[in-house]
C-alpha cells in the first residue's frame, strides 16, 4: 500500500480544502461538493443534513454564489456546518451577488449589468429583479454587512471584505475559485474559538443515535497508468456509496472493492450503463458499462485508511485511491462490516 501512503502525501491540498456547492465548476486539488452529482463532483450532499466530513479536518474552504440559494433561516446552519469542518483558524471565503452594486446598476439605468435576455424580460425593474434572485434559485440577498452579520453570528471571528483575486489569509490558493468580479462581494472570516461550553457533535445531529461514518482525507489515484477513472462519495442515512466508474487501459476492469487493512470490506463488477464514458473513451473494452456503486457502512470506533482498486482481467490491480474515515458506533468491536 506504498503507493497509496504516497499519493495521499502528494495530494493532500486535495482533501484539506472544499470547493462547496461547486455545481459544474469543479477544480483540481479541492474536494468538489454540492448536492447534485455531476461530472467531477467528490462528494455528493446536501449540507442542510450535514457534511460527512469529519469536524476540524479543512485548513480552507470557499463558495461561489451557492450561500444565495437558501432561504434566510437556512442561512446561519449552513455557515456553521461549513465552520465545523474547518480545522481551528482555518478560513472560509465566500463569493456572493452583491445586492448594492445591483441596486447602483438600477439607479444609473445600467441595464447591460444584467444578465438576462431583454427579449424575456424587457422592463428595467423586471431585468433588476431577475437578474438578482437569478430566475428563482436564489432565495437570499446579500450585501457585505449582512454577510459579515451572519458570519459572525455563525462562530467567526477575523471577518473582512476582500477584493477579487486578493485574500487576507495565508492561503494564496484562496483566491483560485473567485470569478464573476463585477457582481460579486468577497468576504473571508476565520474559524473561532469554540464557546466553552460547546459540545462536540455528529455531522448530522438529527441521527445522532445512528451510524456515523465521516471523511477525513480522500485522494484519487486516477490517472495513472493502468486505469482512468473517478470516484464520488455520496451521502445516505447509515452508509457512504462510493459511486464512480473505472477503465483499464490495457485489460478490462472485472472487479472493484474497498479494503480496510488487507479486509475487503466491499466489492462490486463494473456492470451500471454509463453511455458518457463510452463516447469519452470509445476505443477502451466495458466503456458503456464501467459505472459501479459500493456501500460501506460503518462499525466500531476509530479512524481508518480505505483503499479503492480495480481487478483487471488478468488479474493484476491498480489504485483507484484512498479515503481515510472516521467512524463511530458505540457496542460494536469490527470497524467495519461487509455491506454490498
Amino acid at each position: 500500500m506504498g503507493y497509496l501512503r504516497s499519493s495521499m502525501q502528494s495530494k493532500r491540498a486535495s482533501v484539506n480544502r472544499l470547493n462547496w456547492g461547486c455545481g459544474a465548476h469543479v477544480a483540481d486539488g479541492w474536494i468538489n461538493s454540492d448536492v447534485k452529482d455531476g461530472p467531477g463532483v467528490d462528494l455528493v450532499a446536501d449540507i442542510r443534513k450535514g457534511l460527512p466530513l469529519a469536524s476540524e479536518t479543512l485548513d480552507y474552504a470557499v463558495s461561489v454564489h451557492a450561500l444565495p440559494e437558501f432561504a434566510y433561516p437556512e442561512l446561519q446552519p449552513v455557515l456553521e456546518e461549513l465552520r465545523r469542518v474547518l480545522k481551528p483558524g482555518g478560513v472560509l471565503r465566500l463569493a456572493l451577488p452583491d445586492l448594492r452594486r445591483g441596486i447602483d446598476a438600477y439607479l444609473r439605468g445600467d441595464t447591460d449589468y444584467f444578465q438576462v435576455d431583454p427579449d424575456e424580460v424587457k422592463s428595467e425593474g423586471g431585468r433588476f429583479i431577475v437578474h438578482m434572485l437569478w430566475y428563482g434559485y436564489s432565495r437570499s440577498l446579500f450585501t457585505a454587512d449582512f454577510a459579515e452579520e451572519l458570519l459572525a453570528r455563525s462562530g467567526f471571528v477575523e471577518v473582512q471584505e476582500c477584493s477579487y483575486q486578493t485574500t487576507l489569509s495565508d492561503f494564496e490558493q484562496i483566491v483560485d475559485l473567485d470569478n464573476r468580479p463585477d457582481e460579486s462581494l468577497f468576504v473571508e472570516a476565520v474559524r473561532g474559538p469554540d464557546p466553552a461550553n460547546a459540545q462536540p457533535g455528529p455531522y448530522n445531529p438529527g441521527v445522532a443515535d445512528e451510524p456515523s461514518l465521516q471523511i477525513v482525507e480522500m485522494a484519487h489515484s486516477t490517472p495513472n497508468d493502468e486505469l482512468r477513472g473517478h470516484f464520488r462519495v455520496e451521502q445516505d442515512d447509515s452508509a457512504l456509496q462510493l459511486v464512480g466508474w473505472v477503465l483499464g487501459l490495457n485489460a478490462q476492469v472485472v472487479g472493484v472493492e474497498v479494503l480496510s487493512g488487507s479486509e475487503v470490506v466491499a466489492s462490486a463488477s463494473p456492470v451500471v450503463e454509463r453511455p458518457d464514458i463510452a463516447e469519452t473513451f470509445p476505443d477502451l473494452p466495458g466503456a458503456d458499462t464501467c459505472g459501479f456503486r459500493l456501500a460501506i457502512e460503518p462499525s466500531g470506533r476509530g479512524k481508518s485508511r480505505l483503499e479503492l482498486r480495480a481487478t483487471l482481467e488478468d488479474g493484476r490491480q491498480a489504485p483507484l485511491g484512498e479515503i481515510e474515515v472516521m467512524t463511530s458506533q458505540g457496542r460494536r468491536k469490527g470497524l467495519f462490516r461487509r455491506f454490498g
